[in-house]
């Protein structure tokens, strides 16, 4: 883990109140992995906002340039979205536990609902590097000014099918949907899920990995202060551990097998 001040070198809007913003670190690229994330502070000499704010690692490219993909939701993400080119920001990390990577000759099959897009752009890069088969990819969002990112995802190897809650653009319906579908129809393919969104998309998929036997990990959200563990403010139940009853997802996930949490709790 590392502490580091990094200048911004760009900071754009790409959708609806939704951003992109990359900075160059050699250190912090070199030790990160897909599912891990940052915690950011605006500056290190400001109060305010007072608490770093948690960014899944979006991407890295160039070998050192790393990105985040964020929305605009309350005070904090406002004011990160006004910063501009060479602006500092503070950023510490990575943090967390990653994604575990699928064999090559396995089918992975990536869902992502809304800013659950953020941490599988970043496993996406990585399994397109080693995987044999195309990979899969369920991409949900509640209408289509939402939606981003389609063409780079497409440009990973990537066969993509989207869904909107409206209709606007894509299949009309949930991500969820075309899970259901799809194990009707390629269960005996055996996919490695990996998954980001919603809690509740989460569970439905979750369940339905497990319910079929197939290896499920999911990228949980959580209210975290600190990063590290010690605030204990993202406390999940345990689905499976008899000597920890609550995992927390900063210091334990953010990435989980889907058998590791009780989703009755949730």
């Amino acid at each position: 883990m590392l502490e580091e001040t990094v200048l911004i070198e760009f900071n754009r809007q790409i959708g609806k109140d939704t951003w992109l913003m990359g900075f160059r670190s050699a250190d912090l690229a070199s030790l990160a992995k897909p599912g891990q994330f940052l915690m950011i502070h605006l500056d290190r000499n400001t109060k305010d906002p007072l608490l770093r704010r948690p960014f899944s690692i979006h991407r890295i490219q160039d070998r050192n340039q790393l990105m985040i993909l964020y929305k605009i939701v309350g005070k904090g993400t406002l004011l990160l979205s006004s910063l501009k080119e060479d602006d500092p920001i503070s950023v510490v990390g990575p943090l967390g536990n990653g994604f575990t990577i699928s064999g090559p000759h396995e089918r992975p099959l990536l869902i992502a609902g809304g800013m659950g897009i953020a941490p599988l752009f970043f496993i996406a890069q990585a399994l397109n590097k080693i995987q044999k088969h195309t990979i899969k990819m369920f991409l949900g969002f509640s209408t289509s000014q939402e939606v981003v990112l389609v063409d780079q995802l497409k440009g990973l190897n990537i066969d993509l099918s989207l869904t909107t809650e409206d209709g606007s653009l894509g299949i009309k319906g949930l991500v969820t949907d075309l899970l259901d579908e799809y194990l009707r129809q390629e269960l005996n393919k055996k996919p490695v899920i990996y998954a980001c969104g919603p809690t509740l998309m989460l569970k439905k998929v979750a369940q339905k990995a497990i319910t079929s036997n197939l290896r499920c990990y999911v990228s949980l959200e959580g209210c975290m202060a600190c990063g590290l563990g010690i605030c204990q403010g993202c406390a999940v139940k345990a689905g499976n551990s008899k000597d920890k009853p609550y995992y927390y997802v900063c210091q334990d996930g953010p990435v989980f097998s889907s058998e590791m949490i009780d989703w009755r709790a949730i």
